[in-house]
């Protein structure tokens, strides 16, 4: 799940950052083009100005400023392609002069044309409604100001000649100067909702990206395969396990045929496809070994013209995991019996301990009497092991010093089984630290011990059993229960976990196999391994102690 995580938030950075660079491209870009558009008014209004021709009105009242001003113009435009090429300065200093210039050139173009009559003031609107459109809000009203004060001020340049206020064009400049305020609003409203859908489809792109990769992690992992393919048998994409079913080497087998891959499940799919009332779905065997069982399912509403999902189980891993349920009911039902016999066995022991205190028996009743505590013994053990099962489902695992626990179980066992403690050679160099429940440890350290002890010789002043701890070379914490006995013969080696197996005729057999789902239950692991030369050796792999939901450590 952290890979996920990962994955997914450096997909999200880069998503932010190539949507923050193709916005900066955008820009320069358009950008780029209004210098073209600039390029296409500057040139044409040159050359009528260099021809020496008369094109009324266009330069009609000044011919020299329409010439000056249509060069300046054309060279700005020039300029601007090169300086937006580099980039430099900067975009907003960029734009922000070229709209400036816009508004001085086009209004000297104005006057020289003979003013609004020519015409020539539409193009203003153009630069305040691409200010709009580039530019900030503040800058966009700026502009929409400066080019209706432009207006004014060339309506106005005759009174500063002597010439009479013309108040007959005034309301047209006041009408012009008002459409362009509204132009330099309505693009930034434009504007605004184009970011913003913008961004929209960036977040809805994020999302899309994050909800693909998460659907294929999770057909990836899945336990069962998965093949996607049309109805005639084109396979589009397989998860990992589905090429392993089916003994593929490729890690990708998109574009392969069905029929190529497994004749019998293209044969499987064409009848599915045939019958509209179903299909009696039938294992088949692969070439890399497998008994699959598969499962059909359409992406569309009517599988005849749609792409098909095919599910493929192992039917041994459904057996095993039947076989596991069936063992979990049985484990249920022999723990109920037990706690059942145990009131009744109770009754039979306390009855026994009577009849052995009773006096004038004879060797028969001595020798019956001692049978019935023997037995009731012994099936006493025995639910007390089958009762030990449930306990499994209890599990309060802490941040455990391996170190200090083993000196101090060594200490109690060798009291509780009246063995001196240099019975134990305790091995543990390092301080380690392991995620796993104290009293679940002790019941199956304590089972280790006493089937070592079982198989050694008696205890003569040496060590019999070593208990080392440490690291693996996957700095997993383990500890290890080593013996010097007769050791566990290897045709029956894998054999010993199994339940109610057992060599001796006391024995139980349910020792090692609690042990183990008591390991199990705490996240840990329980390996048999050979002795070097004679002996066993039971290794017990922790959980990390950071991986422990309890932070105290005891």
């Amino acid at each position: 799940m952290d890979t996920l995580s990962s994955t997914r938030a450096g997909r999200n950075a880069d998503a932010a950052m190539g949507t923050a660079e193709g916005r900066a491209a955008l820009n320069w870009s358009l950008l780029r083009y209004f210098m073209f558009y600039r390029l296409a008014i500057a040139l044409p209004a040159a050359a009528l100005a260099l021809s020496g021709h008369s094109f009324p009105p266009f330069g009609e009242t000044g011919p020299q400023t329409f010439l000056i001003a249509s060069l300046a113009y054309a060279g700005m435009a020039v300029t601007g392609l090169w300086t937006v090429q580099r980039r430099w300065p900067n975009y907003t200093t960029q734009a922000s002069g070229f709209a400036f210039a816009d508004v001085v050139l086009i209004t000297l173009l104005l006057h020289a044309s003979g003013g609004l009559a020519s015409g020539l003031g539409l193009l203003l609107f153009i630069t305040v409604a691409t200010g709009g459109l580039v530019l900030s809000t503040r800058l966009s009203i700026f502009f929409a100001a400066l080019a209706t004060l432009a207006l004014l001020l060339e309506h106005s340049w005759g009174v500063f000649r002597g010439q009479p206020f013309n108040f007959t064009t005034l309301p047209q400049v006041g009408i012009l100067g008002l459409l362009l305020f509204a132009t330099a609003g309505l693009t930034r409203m434009l504007a605004a909702r184009l970011r913003g859908a913008e961004a929209l489809a960036h977040r809805r792109g994020i999302d899309l990206a994050n909800m693909a990769l998460t659907n294929e992690l999770i057909i990836e992992r899945l336990q069962s395969g998965v093949v996607v393919c049309d109805q005639r048998g084109h396979v589009h994409k397989m998860n990992k396990t589905a090429r392993e079913f089916l003994g593929l080497v490729q890690a990708e087998n998109s574009g392969a045929e069905l029929i190529d891959l497994s004749p019998d499940l293209a044969g499987q799919l064409l009848a599915w496809l045939g019958k509209a009332q179903g299909h009696e779905r039938k294992p088949f065997t692969t070439r890399a070994g497998y008994a699959l069982l598969p499962r059909f399912m359409s992406i569309g509403h009517r599988k005849q013209d749609t792409g098909v999902v095919i599910f493929l189980d192992d039917t041994a891993a459904l057996k095993q995991q039947a076989q596991q349920l069936k063992l979990a009911a049985l484990a249920r039902l022999t723990a109920s019996i037990a706690h059942e016999i145990r009131n009744p066995l109770g009754a039979i022991i306390h009855a026994g301990q009577l009849l052995a205190e009773a006096a004038n028996q004879g060797d028969d009743e001595k020798r019956l009497v001692r049978i019935i505590e023997d037995q009731s013994r012994r099936m006493n053990v025995i639910v007390e092991n089958v009762l030990q099962i449930g306990r499994r489902d209890h599990v309060k695992p802490v941040r455990l010093q391996i170190d200090a626990w083993l000196r101090q179980f060594a200490h109690q066992f060798g009291e509780s089984s009246r063995l001196p403690v240099e019975v134990f050679s305790i091995v543990a160099p390092h301080e380690v630290l392991a995620c796993i429940d104290p009293d679940q440890l002790a019941q199956v350290v304590t089972n280790l011990c006493q089937n070592a002890l079982r198989h050694s010789p008696a205890y003569a002043g040496q060590p019999l059993v070593a208990l080392k701890t440490g690291h693996d070379e996957d700095t997993w914490p383990y500890l290890d229960v080593i013996d010097w006995g007769s050791g566990v013969p290897v045709d029956i080696a894998d054999s010993i976990f199994d339940p109610f197996f057992t060599t001796t005729p006391k024995g139980t057999g349910l020792g090692l196999y609690i042990a183990r789902e008591l390991c199990e239950a705490n996240g840990a692991r329980l390996d048999y391994h050979p002795g070097e030369g004679k002996g066993s050796r039971f290794r017990l792999t922790f959980t990390r102690a950071e991986d422990c939901a309890d932070s105290r450590v005891t």
